[in-house]
């Protein structure tokens, strides 16, 4: 999971070079969802058999696809994959700030500290952007959208989806959130313009079959059977694989602030997701 979802910042931004935010974010969760049904007909997983465990489906692929995927593939058209990777996997973060109020969790020294630095880091990270340019600024916005709302679908699954199939969760997540996104494309993009080549099928098939189909599936499997936070303990490594991809094949490069404040945010994560 580490190496898939590593890199998918960085073809989400290959594939943005070559179409539109919302059509392509949508497409990520129709080509994901296509690649599990072979499976889920093949296995007869089954569908859920009660509102009970359909209806918290819905709002969990708005928060973890809708809001999460089409806030940070539109911030990735301005910010660079890497510093993006690092303010969106701020997700453990947000998920233990959510957890002391929603579900009751108690507070450590350890999460405390990370949680300072990390929004410290967060808060260093912006200045720059604030300098570069509005857009640029506004991006990195959207990434701290993208990531609370991902710490919400994290609380949302554990204290509400109670479907047994896993597979079944992912692939009508992938659905209800997929259709919103393609809303969006429809009425605000034009969908002619994608240039369909062979790059941009490569980076399809990472963001899509790679990261939504096997990456998520994967997390939530984690979840369930291991829980959050231990689960999260992996995230802060994320940022790191990013920024490494992103500078060999993207020539992306951080300036001073950028690489203190995105060290402060993985060095927070860490104590956050380690922490007891």
């Amino acid at each position: 999971m580490l190496g898939i979802w590593g890199t998918s910042f960085v073809f989400v931004k290959i594939g943005l070079a070559y179409s539109p935010s919302f059509i392509f974010a949508s497409l990520r969760q129709f080509v994901g969802a296509a690649a599990m049904l072979p499976y889920i007909l093949s296995k007869r997983e089954s569908f859920p058999k009660s509102a009970r465990e359909f209806l918290p489906i819905i709002p969990l692929g708005i928060f973890n696809v809708t809001i999460t995927n089409g806030s940070s593939f539109t911030a990735l058209k301005v910010v660079p994959a890497g510093l993006a990777t690092v303010i969106a996997y701020t997700q453990p973060i947000w998920v233990f700030v959510f957890a002391i109020f929603i579900l009751k969790e108690k507070m450590n020294s350890l999460k405390v500290l990370g949680t300072v630095l990390g929004f410290l880091g967060i808060a260093t990270v912006f200045l720059p952007g604030v300098q570069i340019s509005q857009a640029y600024f506004g991006g990195e916005v959207l990434l701290i959208l993208s990531s609370l709302s991902w710490g919400i679908g994290a609380i949302l699954f554990k204290a509400k989806v109670r479907t047994e199939s896993l597979y079944m969760v992912n692939f009508l997540m992938l659905l209800f959130g997929g259709a919103p996104l393609l809303t969006a494309s429809l009425l605000t993009e034009n969908i002619a313009s994608i240039r369909w080549t062979p790059i941009f099928a490569i980076a399809l098939f990472e963001v899509g079959v790679l990261s939504q189909a096997i990456g998520w599936t994967i997390w939530l499997f984690l979840i369930r059977k291991v829980g959050a936070s231990k689960t999260s303990s992996s995230l802060f490594l994320i940022p790191m694989v990013t920024l490494a991809v992103g500078a060999v094949f993207l020539h992306e490069t951080l300036s001073g602030l950028e690489v203190i404040g995105a060290s402060a945010v993985v060095a927070g994560t860490y104590f956050v997701s380690k922490s007891k």
